[in-house]
This record gives C-alpha cells, structure tokens and sequence, in this order.
C-alpha cells in the first residue's frame, strides 16, 4: 500500500462505513465460530479491529511488514510484529492462536496459498481462519494498484483456494452487495476523468455525501443482518471462515 494512505486509514478506520462494516461482519463470524481466546491479525495494518478485539476480551497480535503500521498502531495501545508476511515462514508456533485474519491481504501476495497455510499451521485445532478479499478481477482499477493489489477473486477462485489448502470452509460470500453498481459507476467515471498523475484516495470521495452517507449507513447496518442469515452471491469484496480439515 501507498506508505502514504497510513495515516488516512488511521483517521478514517473509527467512522468510514466501508471500514466499520467489515469489522462488523468480521466480528459476526468470530461470535459464530471461535470462542474468546487468542487471535492473530495478519497484515495488521494501523490495529483497528485489534483494538475493538482486545475491548471485548481477546488476547491480540498482530503482524505487518511496513513500520507504519506499526507506528500507528502503538497509537492505538496495540503493539504488532514487524515481519515480511509474504515469507513462507511467519514468526509464530503451530497452534498458537484461536483465530488467524487475514483480511485484505491475500491479494497483496504474489503466492496467497503460502500465507493461508501458514495461517492453517498456527491457528489451534479447530480453530477459526477468517479472510476478506476485493472481488471480481474484472473490477481491478487505479484503486487496486494504489494499495498494491496483484489480484481480485470470485467465489470459484477462494473455494479452489481453499480447496488446494486443505481446509474446511464454514462460511463464504459476497458481502457489500447492494454497492457494487455505484462503486462501479464512480470508479469507471474517475477513471476516465483523472487527470492528477496520482489519483485521490476513495476514502476521501463520497458524491452527494450528506444524502449518500446515511443511506450507506442503513444498508450497511441491514447488510450484517442478513448475513447472519444467509450469504449474498455478489458484492465488492468476499469473506469467508475456514478450519484445518
């Protein structure tokens, strides 16, 4: 990610929708599938969902490979390693945690197997893996390259991922569903309307914002709900909960 975009994602993470919708859902399969014990945040970033973790009662790490991560999140009270998380080794034991994220990470590497069998070889038996990935490779833009993406996915590509990892899937869908049209209208309309060499972050760009943002905020908040229930067969990112098998 653009070093930059740091402290951006420090400032936005507490309130942008996007932000606080994916940890909602996230913490919805932690309440599902994993009891309260030890978790392990894989490219951590500035330590948002690691700080609400602790609030609630878990002990948290958190592992990144840039230093700035690891600055903002000593702001947050949370300490995380610094470490190449594209390595084939990460720095932990087998079986150390109750819960392993990796939440839009996968796509940053050039291999994504390596890190969710390495997320397999540390996380305890029967413990909970959960992932967050940018759907759809046909929606790859400017916005992807300035965090560094390599990829996007579909359901087919995490369930053949999945597959080659040995591990059992819980849960997988689409979330953010009912956004996928109009991030795709603004996306392709900047796009073809740029004209700054660097391209202004997404997170400062919400058209109609005073009628848009409430309006995000209600589907957002009715979006979890629904996924306590069901799974959604399209959105802009992919989520989903494995175990060792």
């Amino acid at each position: 990610m653009r070093q930059d975009l740091y402290q951006e994602l420090y400032e936005v993470e507490n309130t942008h929708w996007w932000h606080w919708h994916k940890r909602a859902v996230v913490q919805s399969l932690l309440q599902k599938f994993a009891s309260k014990g030890s978790v392990l945040d894989i490219g951590s970033g500035t330590g948002k969902i690691l700080e609400e973790l602790k609030e609630q009662g878990w002990k948290v790490a958190g592992i990144d490979g840039e230093k700035e991560a690891k600055e903002w999140s000593k702001k947050r009270g949370i300490e995380i390693a610094l470490g190449d998380v594209s390595k084939s080794a990460l720095p932990f034991k087998d079986n150390s945690f109750d819960a392993v994220l990796a939440l839009d990470i996968l796509e940053h590497l050039p291999n994504d197997a390596n890190l969710l069998n390495e997320a397999k070889r540390i996380v305890k038996e029967n413990g909970i893996i959960i992932i967050t990935v940018p759907a759809y490779s046909w929606f790859f833009t400017y916005w992807d390259t300035m965090l560094g993406h390599q990829r996007r996915y579909s359901k087919k590509d995490v369930e053949k991922l999945s597959h080659a990892c040995k591990v059992k899937t819980l849960f997988i869908s689409y979330y953010m569903a009912g956004l996928l049209l109009p991030f795709l209208v603004i996306r392709l309309f900047k796009q073809l309307t740029q004209t700054n060499s660097i391209p202004q972050s997404d997170f400062k760009i919400m058209p109609l914002a005073s009628i848009s943002l409430p309006l995000v905020s209600t589907y957002c908040k009715w979006e979890q709900q629904l996924l306590r229930k069901r799974t959604l067969p399209f959105g802009l990112s992919l989520v989903w909960a494995v175990q060792k098998s």
